[in-house]
């Protein structure tokens, strides 16, 4: 998530859509008065931003009385630890944490994915993660995409990132399958004189096997889940299974 007081944007940050690669790339006109959540300094994402030229996590900080929950408070109140904005903040979230007059005076924007394809990138950074710490036996993927749906939804569908009350509330939401036209045309429009280009070197890439077209893996029953828990931003945006 990036607030930036200093160019009057709000960048909401999704799941598997190179958001963190868009973050290095915003944050190169961000200054000290914006809100930058931290990026994975242990992937050396932080390290990337900075040899971008990037603003690193700043204000990143919730104040006091926006903290919620016992965990929360009880870090706050015993460690004197305040908690980090989260870095996948909601809309509903944001707009509480900054109040309405900014939130609507902002330009906000996101990205969206092809949710196929999306899944199947879910898929593979899961899988790497689990096998990073020495396990092995993780789920094939259509085990995996039924565990989703179940349990944990929201990693398989990013609407309820920028909509509030299932209406979508951002003034843009950039598509991945052509950010890099997508982000040229958004620096215009934020009268930006910084590049936010993504850097070559992308964050969180390099762990799909090959360039799998998600419409040869996926079976009938993956593609149901997908349409299932996906089907709102498929309608918004006219997403297609055969357009690959």
């Amino acid at each position: 998530m990036i607030i930036s007081h200093r160019n009057r944007f709000i960048f909401i940050k999704t799941r598997k859509t190179a958001g963190s690669s868009l973050e290095v790339g915003l944050s190169r006109a961000c200054g000290p008065e914006d809100i930058i959540t931290p990026l994975s300094a242990n992937r050396g994402e932080e390290e990337l931003r900075r040899a971008e030229g990037g603003q690193g996590p700043t204000n990143c900080h919730k104040r006091p009385l926006e903290h919620r929950g016992w965990k929360e408070w009880r870090r706050l109140l015993f460690r004197g630890r305040r908690t980090e904005y989260p870095q996948h903040a909601r809309a509903p979230q944001i707009r509480s944490f900054i109040g309405p007059g900014i939130w609507h005076s902002y330009f906000r924007f996101t990205i969206e994915r092809n949710p196929w394809d999306r899944a199947l990138s879910r898929y593979w950074w899961q899988k790497h993660r689990w096998e990073e710490k020495g396990r092995d036996n993780f789920p094939n993927l259509s085990e995996y995409l039924a565990w989703l749906e179940e349990h944990k939804p929201h990693w398989l569908s990013n609407w309820d990132h920028y909509t509030i009350d299932d209406e979508i509330a951002v003034d843009r939401v950039l598509r991945y399958e052509k950010l890099n036209a997508e982000l040229t045309e958004l620096q215009q429009e934020l009268g930006l004189g910084t590049d936010i280009r993504l850097p070559e070197q992308r964050a969180k890439s390099g762990f799909r096997q090959g360039r799998q077209d998600y419409r040869e893996i996926l079976s009938d029953a993956d593609r149901a889940v997908i349409d299932r828990v996906c089907r709102r931003e498929i309608a918004a945006f006219g997403y297609r299974f055969e357009d690959g």
